[in-house]
């Protein structure tokens, strides 16, 4: 099963925002092709907002704003990258992201993947599909 066909399942089960669900499959693919969680904490840190993401990784996961997200992940290409992936457009994208990056980056802190820097912790990287899973599941 697919990272997206995963995604189509868990918005069904949840009968909830399928928009966040499938920005949530598009982070992920994105994500893993760019250096994985650890580039989304070193964009924002040079781009002025490394506050924002260490109030993530510390349990704040209340939703950002939207021009937060592209602030933070400018010169990335990340926001164009999720919204060609899943066929919506960069604002729909950077909303839907707005609302996933603070999940997506506590979850990799708390669950011992990263530290609070964004720096590996040697663990295992974690299946996408659990990942997902566990972000779907706190936005749903």
């Amino acid at each position: 099963m697919g990272i997206m066909d995963m995604v189509e399942q868990a918005a069904g089960m949840g009968g909830g925002n399928v928009d966040h669900s499938q920005v949530a499959g598009g982070v992920m693919d994105e994500m893993q092709n760019r250096g994985g969680v650890g580039s989304i904490f070193s964009s924002f840190q040079n781009n002025g907002l490394g506050g924002l993401v260490q109030q993530w990784a510390g349990g704040n996961t209340a939703p950002a704003a939207p021009d937060q997200v592209e602030q933070g992940l400018g010169g990335t290409g990340m926001i164009d990258g999720v919204a060609n992936r899943i066929g919506i457009s960069p604002t729909m994208a950077k909303m839907g992201m707005a609302v996933i990056l603070p999940v997506l980056i506590h979850h990799y802190v708390s669950n011992g993947h990263v530290t609070p820097q964004g720096e590996p912790t040697g663990a295992p990287a974690p299946e996408q599909g659990n990942v997902l899973q566990s972000i779907l599941g706190r936005i749903l």
